[in-house]
């Protein structure tokens, strides 16, 4: 007898998926290994205990990241007329870079990776499937996922092969050609475009993040499980724009916003993408200890990117252009957000005009 049963709070890494393989039961990962290294080197003093070493920031730079991981896929879940396309599809995965999903202290993560090798053992046991999987994780880091952007699809492995296109064919015939007058397969199966809010992480958290009291329940029931889409045009369809935290003025008379935003981020992020709306005069942003002023009057909406470039339109013209460079100052190369609380402060507001800056910073951990 299959054993279903889970420790949920153990503090490790759970991993669900890569690309469109979902691990969909608790024994389909038999064993997994994570490494990764800290970028800080150190020289032996020559005369003296220890070495000395030097940290650039207060918190360290990562290497890249190894994980090692054996799947031991049960193929009895699979209906026999796709058996027969399993391997060719889990070998069109692993050959794929892509996004790898994991689930740790009651978050859902990603990062990127790609295969360095992977490989089958003779050895077998009877309705399964063993591979053994090495991945790089080139970027050293895990995305914490954006709760508008992440969908969880119901998933069974029974329907693995939706959206994809494995068909017999017949190669002894004369002409290779598509028979039209039988229907393709799996075209009435969506991810993408039937995603709903109900879909999202919001919903399965709630508004106050407290929706669920550990989000790894709903994954790995024995075959029953969901799969993972991470959609940005649907965020901004679905959640406004997907502007991120929203900060306004309290008091339209008044040219000032100040607040607090809060950030789940374990590793400083400087990918901080900012939209100010509004009637402004030479708007001065600061967050934490770096600030920015934009030279000039602005009815309508800028747009800071994580780049340090900004974009302006109008509030009557939909078109967005670029601002001269000449007119941007900053007193450092990003916006930096840290774990908890970030202080932001917007100055430079028209009186008696409304004003609001939503702040959308990408949050890592490892």
């Amino acid at each position: 007898m299959r054993d279903c049963l889970r420790d949920f709070n153990n503090p490790y890494k759970r991993y669900v998926q890569f690309n469109d393989l979902v691990i969909d039961s608790a024994d389909m990962l038999t064993s997994a290994s994570y490494k990764q290294d800290t970028k800080t080197e150190t020289e032996e003093y020559s005369f003296g205990h220890g070495s000395y070493y030097r940290l650039p920031r207060p918190v360290q730079f990562l290497t890249e990241a190894e994980l090692s991981i054996t799947l031991h896929i049960d193929y009895r879940r699979v209906p026999r007329e796709q058996r027969k396309f399993l391997k060719s599809f889990i070998n069109m995965q692993l050959l794929k870079g892509g996004k790898i999903w994991a689930i740790q202290d009651n978050q859902l993560l990603w990062a990127n990776a790609f295969v360095s090798s992977f490989g089958e053992e003779y050895t077998h046991y009877k309705g399964f499937y063993s591979v053994d999987v090495d991945f790089v994780l080139p970027d050293g880091i895990w995305h914490i996922a954006d709760r508008q952007s992440t969908y969880l699809v119901p998933y069974d492995s029974c329907n693995f092969l939706d959206e994809y296109d494995f068909r017999e064919q017949e190669n002894c015939a004369d002409c290779g050609c598509i028979n039209c007058g039988v229907a393709e397969p799996n075209k009435d199966m969506c991810w993408d475009a039937c995603l709903e809010k109900e879909n999202s992480l919001c919903s399965i958290y709630g508004n106050n993040g407290n929706g669920i009291e550990n989000i790894y329940t709903i994954f790995q029931n024995c075959g029953i499980s969901y799969k993972i889409v991470y959609d940005c045009e649907s965020a901004k369809r679905l959640f406004n724009g997907n502007l991120g935290v929203k900060l306004s003025k309290e008091d339209v008379c008044k040219s000032v916003i100040a607040g607090r935003i809060y950030s789940r981020t374990i590793l400083d992020s400087d990918n901080v993408e900012i939209t100010l709306t509004g009637h402004w005069q030479n708007p001065t942003i600061q967050i934490n200890d770096t600030t920015m002023t934009i030279d000039g009057e602005y009815d309508g909406t800028l747009k800071i990117h994580a780049d340090g470039t900004v974009e302006y339109a109008d509030k009557d013209c939909c078109k967005y252009e670029y601002v001269d460079l000449d007119n941007v100052h900053m007193d450092d190369y990003s916006f930096t957000i840290h774990h908890g609380e970030n202080r932001v402060i917007v100055d430079g507001g028209c009186s008696c005009s409304s004003g609001s800056i939503y702040i959308k910073a990408e949050e890592f951990t490892n």
